[in-house]
C-alpha cells in the first residue's frame, strides 16, 4: 500500500511534527509514504489513498491537485474550522487503522471544471472544490455577460459573481448571502456580490442543475480577477472567455466517523462563530 500525506509548509512547525509521527505509524504497518508539503505535487500513479493534515485551505489544495484521481481522501483537521475534515488530530490513533482497512463510507463532493479560452482556443483547464469567483481587482463595478447552456442571462453589474458547488455553499457564497446546499445534491450556485443589477436573477442567488454549462465572456471593465477556491488567482483578460461546468469526477472524502452532514455543519459553524 502507498499513502500520500499532504500538509502545508507554511505551518511547518505544527504539521511537520504530525507528518513525521503519522509517517512512522504508517511505515510501522508496512505502508510506503510520500509527502506533499505544498512545494511540489506528487505525480505517482500507484497511490492507494491520501491523508490531508491541516485546515480547509490545505484540503482545498489537495482537492484541486488530486481530486480528479478518484482516490479516498481522509481529512485530519489541524486548522480552525475544518468544514472538509472528518477527524481531529487527537483522533488519529482511534481511526487510522479503520481508514487503512477501508472501513469508511465515501462522501462524493462535486467539483467544478474551469476552462479558460484565449481567442476561442482552450488555454488552460483547472479544477476547484468550493467556488469560482470573478470580480474586479479594485473597488469598482464590473459588468459580466454570461450564458447558461448558451441561453443569455441578464448582464450582471456589481462587485462580482460567485459560481459555487454545494460544498462551497458554506464558504464565500454563504457570506455573500447564498443558501447552504446539501452536498448530496449536484447543483451550481450563482451568488452575486454586492449587485447593482435590479433584475431578480441578477440580484438574488440562483441554483441551477449541475449538467448546465456556464460561459462568461470578457468583461467590459478590464481589471478583473478569476479566483479558484480563494487561492489560485488569474487575470480575466479582454480576449478570454470562461467555461464553468461540473467536473467529471467528484472529490472522494473518506468518512470514518460516519457523521451526518448537517451535524457536521452545525458543529463547524458554531466553531467558526467562536461558540
Amino acid at each position: 500500500m502507498k499513502t500520500l500525506l499532504v500538509n502545508n509548509k507554511k505551518y511547518r512547525q505544527s504539521t511537520q511534527y504530525m507528518t513525521e509521527e503519522i509517517t512512522k505509524k504508517l511505515q510501522y504497518r508496512g505502508i510506503e509514504v510520500l509527502v506533499d508539503d505544498g512545494s511540489q505535487a506528487v505525480l505517482d500513479q500507484d497511490l492507494d489513498n491520501i491523508i490531508v493534515l491541516g485546515g480547509d485551505g490545505t484540503m482545498l489544495r489537495a482537492a484541486r491537485t488530486y481530486g480528479q484521481g478518484d482516490l479516498p481522501i481522509l481529512g485530519i483537521n489541524m486548522g480552525t474550522v475544518g468544514f472538509l475534515s472528518n477527524i481531529e488530530i487527537n483522533e488519529v490513533d482511534e481511526y487510522l487503522d479503520q481508514f487503512l482497512q477501508g472501513d469508511y463510507t465515501i462522501d462524493t463532493m462535486m467539483m467544478l471544471e474551469v476552462n479558460i479560452y484565449d481567442q476561442g482556443v482552450l488555454a488552460s483547464t483547472s479544477y476547484c472544490l468550493n467556488e469560482v469567483v470573478i470580480k474586479a481587482k479594485i473597488p469598482n463595478m464590473v459588468t459580466l455577460n454570461y450564458r447558461i447552456n448558451e441561453q443569455p442571462c441578464v448582464p450582471y453589474k456589481g462587485d462580482g459573481l460567485i459560481f459555487a458547488t454545494p460544498a462551497g455553499s458554506t464558504a464565500y457564497s454563504l457570506s455573500a448571502g447564498g443558501p447552504i446546499v446539501d452536498p448530496e445534491l449536484e447543483a451550481i450556485l450563482i451568488t452575486p456580490v454586492a449587485p447593482y443589477t435590479f433584475s431578480p436573477f441578477g440580484q438574488k442567488p440562483a441554483v441551477i442543475a449541475a449538467n448546465k454549462v456556464i460561459r462568461v465572456t470578457p468583461p467590459q471593465f478590464r481589471d478583473v480577477l478569476i479566483s479558484l477556491d480563494g487561492h489560485v488567482m488569474m487575470d480575466f483578460r479582454y480576449n478570454n472567455s470562461i467555461e464553468i461546468k461540473k467536473a467529471h469526477r467528484g472529490l472522494q472524502l473518506a468518512n470514518v466517523k460516519k457523521v451526518p452532514f448537517f451535524s457536521t455543519i452545525n458543529k463547524r459553524l458554531k466553531r467558526s462563530a467562536g461558540k
